[in-house]
């Protein structure tokens, strides 16, 4: 699994994740998951999500290994700066001839 890199500033770009809450049970398939919370009620219960005192609430971020944010689409940038930098250096390469 390599990390994608913004080609002006070399910093891995953001990864394309999903976010799942309040699960009952914990999560069994094949994305990476990040971020993994559990926990026990104790005092409340929440009857739109039919959970009940003393249940086991999970919540996680799943990835799929390969998907990154891309600023201005397919380009490897971080943002707007490196964007800027980026277009900067090649027109200056330009007037150099």
């Amino acid at each position: 699994m390599k990390k994608v890199k913004c080609i002006t500033c070399n910093k891995t770009l953001r990864r394309m994740t999903k976010d799942i809450r309040n699960q009952k049970e914990s999560y069994k398939g094949n994305l990476i998951c990040y971020m993994k919370k559990k926990i026990i009620v104790d005092g409340f219960s929440m009857p739109s999500l039919n959970i009940k005192n003393g249940d086991t609430i999970y919540s996680y971020k799943l990835w799929d290994g390969e998907s990154y944010y891309y600023y201005l689409g397919k380009y490897k940038f971080c943002g707007v700066n490196c964007a800027a930098k980026y277009g900067i250096k090649q027109l200056n390469k330009g007037r150099e001839l």
